[in-house]
């Protein structure tokens, strides 16, 4: 079993560079102007072998009420516009440049979880400690 996990990490890392690779490609060498189109088309494929791996038994999927699929709607948004910006920002910079700032935000967003939840938990122990 430990196997797999380490198995399954390295996929992810091909899978991701790879794709970058292509969409830097697809973007800049070839001059594609129409990145949601692209990024449209991937996201199918994406879904399409989800719900053939679905149909084949490797991963379970259940069904969702519609309050819970309004209630990530938003956030399904925002990602679209990530997705986006990062399409547009990889058409113009190098990758080297694109993965550095791109690894830089997940720090920054770490950090500032951190900070917060810090922050969260020194209120509840001073409240505590008032009681």
């Amino acid at each position: 079993m430990h196997w797999r996990s380490h198995v399954a990490g390295i996929t992810f890392s091909c899978v991701f560079v790879v794709t970058h690779f292509t969409n830097k490609f697809v973007l800049s060498v070839l001059k594609f102007t129409y990145p949601t189109l692209f990024q449209g088309w991937q996201t199918l494929m994406g879904a399409v072998l989800l719900l053939l791996a679905g149909k084949l038994g490797w991963v379970e999927m259940r069904h969702i009420s519609r309050s819970a699929a309004l209630s990530w709607l938003p956030g399904s948004f925002l990602f679209v516009g990530n997705i986006y910006a990062g399409s547009r920002a990889l058409s113009h910079i190098d990758i080297p440049f694109y993965f550095t700032m791109q690894n830089s935000s997940f720090v920054v967003s770490y950090m500032m979880i951190r900070i917060l939840h810090r922050d969260v938990s020194l209120l509840m122990l001073r409240s505590v400690h008032y009681l």
